[in-house]
């Protein structure tokens, strides 16, 4: 799929979420990265993001036909479901179960299911329309399909949660606005996302994982997330905690592969991501953050 992107303006090196300005940082798949001397952030040039970014968000993102995303989300559904669990605790931790939630960037549904028969009153958001259906069939769970910040939800909300989701959006400051907006007074807002100031991050370099232009638009430092938090209205206490996760083999392959030169090194990682190698790992190299934020 050819994807268009829009052209430069003067503006471009001007980060998104403050409008400070943007600094060379890294260059991954083709996409310039830059880091904002301002606000810590560092992102992708308007420019640069294809008009039709969202248009990848179907099942082939899922499962293996791009380049990004998945080599099988739903293949690797019982290893996803423990990584969820995890984060329900931690998020029961904070706030106690059986009051609404919505889970933003539903994906197919399995954090929804877990929440439900955890007791929660859950419903969710997800912008492709194929994810949207299996997420309701799923799930058993309302799952409203659109933009976050535009598609009508009826608030408010005890908990909103996005893992793994706001480096995705193109106005995450608009994101978190919208999600004060629903959030009742006492709320929780739970995001999941990497953290670019990390020592493993820094190691990595442009070979770092995370750094996955141009479906990740945005990549934050934990300095830099708070700073978000605060322009979107949350002026209470900001936690953070850095959970790992399990990863499949498979997963592993098959982002190895994405980042690897081209040759019998991609070639053979590529073959290894297709054979649907069984177990998973538990990975933590502190290099992601779970932020909590109250609404007050």
């Amino acid at each position: 799929m050819v994807r268009t992107t829009s052209p430069a303006s003067p503006d471009d090196d001007r980060c998104g979420l403050c409008g400070g300005t943007g600094r060379p940082f890294r260059t991954k798949y083709g996409y310039r990265i830059l880091r904002c001397a301002s606000c810590d952030n560092a992102f992708v040039p308007r420019s640069a993001v294809p008009a039709d970014l969202e248009s990848i968000y179907g099942k082939g993102y899922f499962e293996g036909a791009e380049e990004t995303g998945y080599p099988g989300y739903l293949a690797d559904s019982k290893i996803i479901t423990r990584n969820f669990r995890d984060r329900l605790r931690a998020i029961e931790a904070l706030h106690p179960p059986g009051k609404r939630l919505l889970d933003v960037g539903a994906a197919y549904g399995l954090f929804l299911k877990e929440a439900r028969e955890a007791g929660w009153d859950a419903s969710g958001v997800e912008i492709a329309p194929d994810c949207a259906l299996e997420a309701a069939k799923i799930s058993g769970a309302p799952v409203a399909c659109g933009d976050f910040v535009t598609v009508p939800l009826e608030g408010p909300y005890d908990v909103i949660v996005m893992l793994d989701v706001i480096e995705h959006f193109r106005d995450p400051v608009a994101v978190v606005r919208r999600a004060h907006e629903l959030l009742s007074p006492g709320g929780l807002l739970v995001i999941d996302t990497g953290d670019l100031d990390t020592p493993w991050a820094k190691l990595l370099g442009d070979r770092w994982y995370f750094l996955d232009p141009p479906q990740h638009l945005f990549y934050f430092s934990e300095r830099g997330l708070r700073t978000v938090l605060r322009k979107g209205g949350f002026s209470g206490e900001i936690r953070r905690t850095r959970p790992g996760r399990r990863v499949s083999l498979t997963n592993i392959s098959f982002k190895l592969a994405a980042g690897a030169p081209k040759g019998p090194l991609r070639t053979g990682l590529g073959r290894l991501a297709k054979a649907n190698l069984p177990g998973a790992v538990y990975l933590n190299f502190g290099d992601g953050m779970l932020m909590s934020a109250r609404k007050t």
